[in-house]
C-alpha cells in the first residue's frame, strides 16, 4: 500500500527509528547483492608478509604459510563461505589446516604434520576466515595449508605468485595475487651399498694395520730381551 500522506510517513519513520529499527538506504541493508557494483572486499597480503613461504616438510609435503588481510569496505554484509590458495601449478591440491580444537590437537596452536613449528591460534585465520563481515570488519593473520611437491622447476628461494580467493554468499569470487618464497630442504645424497662396504673394508684394514704394528713392537721387545 502506497502512503501519500508524508506527515504520516514521517511519523512512521520516527516511530521505527525510536523503536531501534533503522531505515537505511537499500545499498546499506545487510545482505544486499553487490555482484554488479564492484567488489566490496579488500584482499591483500597481511602485515607479516615477510613470512610468506612455501616450506618443504620432513615428510615430503609442503607447508603454505600465507599472511592475508581481508576487509569489508562497503555497507552491508559479506558471508565468506570458502577460501583457497591456488599456486601456478593448478593440478596441485592445497588443503587448509583444520581447527586444532576440532582436530583433537593442542587447542592453543596450529602445527603442520610431522613438524615442530607452532603457530598461535590467535595469529591464524583458518578457523576465522569463513565468517560474516560487516562494514569495516577485517580478518588478518596466517592462512596455513598443506600441498604436495611443487614442480622441480620451482627452485629454492624462488618467488612464487599464488592466488588467494574467497567465495561469498552470491557465489562470487574475490581474489588477489600474493607472493611466496620457496624453501626446499637440501637434497640428501644416498649412500650406496658399495660405499658402505668400502667404509667397512677401510675400518677392517685400519684395525689389521694397528694389530700388525702392535705385533711388531711386541717382537722387537722380545729381540731386545
Amino acid at each position: 500500500m502506497t502512503i501519500r500522506d508524508f506527515g504520516t510517513l514521517a511519523r512512521l519513520w520516527y516511530d521505527l527509528e525510536a523503536a531501534g529499527i533503522p531505515l537505511e538506504p537499500l545499498e546499506k541493508r545487510v545482505g544486499i547483492d553487490t555482484r554488479n557494483r564492484g567488489s566490496a572486499l579488500t584482499i591483500r597480503a597481511g602485515r607479516d608478509r615477510w613470512r610468506s613461504v612455501i616450506r618443504e616438510l620432513r615428510n615430503g609435503l609442503f607447508a603454505y604459510i600465507l599472511p592475508v588481510f581481508v576487509r569489508r569496505d562497503r555497507p552491508g554484509k559479506t558471508i565468506i563461505r570458502d577460501s583457497r590458495i591456488s599456486p601456478p601449478w593448478m593440478d596441485t591440491e592445497i588443503e587448509l589446516l583444520g581447527d586444532p580444537e576440532e582436530e583433537g590437537q593442542h587447542p592453543d596452536w596450529y602445527t603442520f604434520p610431522g613438524d615442530t613449528e607452532h603457530f598461535f591460534r590467535e595469529k591464524v585465520v583458518n578457523h576465522r576466515v569463513n565468517c560474516n563481515l560487516f562494514h569495516g570488519d577485517i580478518r588478518e593473520g596466517f592462512l596455513l595449508a598443506v600441498g604436495v611437491r611443487p614442480p622441480e622447476t620451482c627452485k629454492d628461494h624462488d618467488v612464487i605468485t599464488v592466488t588467494y580467493t574467497v567465495l561469498d554468499q552470491w557465489d562470487c569470487e574475490h581474489s588477489a595475487k600474493m607472493q611466496m618464497r620457496m624453501n626446499r630442504r637440501p637434497t640428501r645424497v644416498e649412500t650406496s651399498p658399495e660405499s658402505k662396504r668400502g667404509d667397512l673394508n677401510s675400518r677392517l684394514e685400519s684395525r689389521c694395520r694397528g694389530l700388525r704394528e702392535w705385533a711388531d713392537r711386541f717382537d722387537a721387545k722380545d729381540d731386545s730381551a
